[in-house]
């Protein structure tokens, strides 16, 4: 019986803490490599999701973030997202230290950002149409 509950234990761990997160019914555009992300945000309004697929906080943001990009007032904000795992050099570069960061930029400048979770859709929007 302890095999079993040890073996069972690991397979609910590896699939919790699975770094193959399904990212295909997003709609946040990913973006990899620093040239593009900054031809992204060089102009207008973008919001930018730092996460990592393996992150329960990441995934605890992501529904507010996600539903942003669904409101038709924020149709003039650009949703990306990147893998802070796969883009060091986009981190490093704008001081990203860990995951979820909702970076907030206007034609390439960092207006505002927020760190952690529990930030609701109305307050992401909220700052985003302060941006207009």
């Amino acid at each position: 019986m302890k095999n079993w509950l040890m073996i069972f234990a690991v397979v609910l761990f590896s699939i919790s803490c699975s770094k193959d997160a399904d990212l295909s019914n997003s709609h946040l555009k990913i973006v990899d490599g620093l040239s593009n992300f900054e031809n992204e945000i060089e102009s207008g309004v973008t919001l930018v999701f730092f996460h990592a697929t393996w992150c329960s906080i990441c995934k605890a943001q992501r529904p507010a973030v996600e539903d942003a990009t669904q409101n038709s007032a924020l149709d003039f904000v650009k949703f990306i997202q990147v893998d802070t795992d796969n883009n060091k050099d986009i981190t490093k570069k704008y001081d990203v230290p860990g995951q979820p960061v909702l970076l907030f930029m206007k034609d390439g400048v960092e207006q505002q950002r927020l760190a952690s979770s529990g930030h609701s859709q109305e307050k992401i929007a909220n700052i985003l149409l302060s941006l207009k």
